[in-house]
């Protein structure tokens, strides 16, 4: 099997724990459901650029193309940082959105000394391994929608639930129908098909953002790796 088409988390959580040993040298800045966080800084912080860490909530990572449309890249949950690459970069063609009620430490740009990575060698090493693994999530979801019909991506992205956010033997989804939508790139209408495709051939039960049943973890995973699946 390709590495490109791998199984993927939908949203990431705890890739960077090791940092809340240092979580008193930031600012505690919380944020209300739908907030968007800006690149170089919050109101209440420093107004160098820095990343955030999420000890409580999610928040959705997109980019802007060129026309100024949104695609949403990722979903982050507790325990990551974010905003990490923008700080790097300098770059402001990210957007980030609170899903929820979200608390965060910010921690400005500021430590990143070559001190301090002589100092914790173990944190900064963490943080490259956390963009990798963010980096690989667009490298597979960018190529699924090229190798994948829409109604095998569903799957696949049901299917990754299946694999990473099960509670008690039961998928939490943690996504309501229009943020998942969005995650792929497809209208809401075309999700609404393709679930109720999957319900009625038994596969799943109704989709909701706090529970989803497999009844066929086989069928769903065959489904999810045909590419001529219309």
């Amino acid at each position: 099997m390709q590495q490109s088409y791998f199984f993927s988390p939908i949203i990431l959580t705890d890739l960077n724990t090791v940092w809340e040993q240092l979580l008193h040298l930031g600012v505690p800045v919380s944020f209300p459901v739908r907030s968007f966080i800006s690149a170089s800084g919050a109101p209440s912080v420093d107004s160098a650029s820095g990343m955030y860490y999420i000890k409580r909530g999610r928040v959705r990572l997109s980019s802007l193309n060129i026309s100024g449309q949104e695609k949403v890249m990722l979903y982050m949950g507790r325990g990551v940082l974010f905003n990490e690459i923008p700080m790097l970069q300098f770059s402001h063609d990210y957007v980030f959105t609170c899903m929820e009620d979200t608390e965060t430490v910010f921690l400005s740009k500021k430590l990143l000394t070559d001190k301090f990575i002589k100092e914790y060698p173990a944190l900064f090493l963490n943080l490259l391994e956390s963009m990798s693994k963010k980096s690989q999530n667009f490298y597979s979801q960018l190529s699924a929608l090229r190798s994948f019909s829409s109604f095998a991506n569903v799957c696949r992205t049901l299917y990754s639930m299946h694999l990473f956010q099960r509670l008690r033997g039961t998928i939490v989804p943690h996504l309501t129908q229009q943020e998942l939508a969005a995650f792929l790139g497809i209208h809401r209408s075309s999700l609404h098909k393709a679930l109720t495709r999957l319900k009625e051939e038994g596969i799943i039960g109704p989709y909701s953002r706090k529970q989803l049943a497999l009844h066929d973890e086989k069928a769903l995973y065959e489904y999810a790796m045909k590419t001529d699946e219309e």
